[in-house]
């Protein structure tokens, strides 16, 4: 069994009305998730909104997560997103002294870091911890482009970078480079909300780490690829597909649209994010109330 597989959404950080932190809704998110099947959750994800909060507040949200995830038997994954490598070492170690179950690293992207660079930031972090780590390869959102074959490197050095998280468009090609470079024995899951997850399981992909918004459709498909079903799955991706392809159209949106969902669905109190935030007009609006109609019935 792969370390981490199967539907593994990234927490939300639910907010009150005043801006502070709604710590019982995000227990509440996070025993939700686990008792509809899903088989892992990782916070500080950027559908975290990791980058608006505080030191302190990261502490007690992980300390949280990991002491519910234990309660409901779900593993908790917290990613590392330091741009320093030394800050980064200290969080992963921080994050493992916790309790998580393990990590997923952020390679750098801030400044002129070359392929070495990434490897030793990538390689320190790695050998600071005993947990399994997996990479997180977002280009479009931090704008930085790496070879598969730097990864294929990484995975050679050290022992315990068992999966990479791919969400490049297209995520097909590189997932199949990279499992061919390494003979298979990558594990590999995909992003980008799960907008290319049929296409990903049949290039080998072993899971999806979407919002926790639309939970019940990802694991309804996932399981029903697993159980043979390649059109039924089909047929459930495709309904989610016009929303999706709505709100994705900003990062900020989607968050704030995954929240409404989860709050739709009672695991939290508000759909608020910190400022600065965008502000869909009455049409956008609409329209995610015309597509959340479509699919209410099964997420419910």
């Amino acid at each position: 069994m792969s370390e981490i597989e199967g539907v593994c959404p990234i927490l939300v950080v639910p907010f009150t009305d005043q801006g502070a932190i709604d710590f019982d809704s995000f227990r509440r998110q996070i025993r939700t998730l686990a008792e509809g099947g899903c088989h892992a959750q990782i916070l500080f994800g950027f559908a975290s909104e990791f980058y608006k909060l505080s030191d302190d507040e990261r502490k007690e949200l992980i300390e949280t997560a990991v002491e519910v995830g234990r309660e409901v038997d779900c593993p908790i994954w917290a990613s590392v997103t330091e741009q320093s490598t030394p800050v980064a070492v200290e969080w992963a170690q921080y994050f493992e002294d916790v309790g998580v179950d393990g990590l997923m690293l952020l390679p750098p992207y801030t400044g002129e870091t070359d392929r070495e660079s990434l490897l030793r930031h990538m390689e320190a972090v790695a050998d600071g911890v005993d947990v399994p780590i997996l990479i997180q390869y977002a280009p479009d959102e931090v704008e930085t482009t790496i070879s598969p074959d730097t990864f294929v490197e990484l995975y050679n050095r050290v022992d315990n970078v068992t999966s990479y998280k791919i969400e490049c468009n297209p995520p097909g090609p590189y997932m199949t480079e990279l499992l061919e470079q390494t003979d298979g024995e990558v594990d590999l899951l995909v992003g980008n909300a799960g907008q290319q997850l049929i296409e990903a399981m049949d290039r080998g992909a072993v899971g999806v780490m979407p919002g926790g918004g639309m939970s019940n459709y990802y694991l309804d498909i996932y399981q029903s690829y697993q159980d043979g079903d390649r059109e039924r799955a089909m047929e459930l991706h495709n309904e989610i597909l016009p929303m999706l392809n709505h709100i994705t159209q900003s990062g900020q949106m989607f968050i704030h649209y995954e929240k409404q969902m989860m709050k739709r669905r009672g695991m939290l109190g508000t759909d608020l994010c910190r400022e600065p935030t965008v502000a869909p007009d009455a049409y956008f609006d609409d329209l995610v109330d015309e597509y959340y109609a479509m699919l209410e019935d099964h997420l419910n």
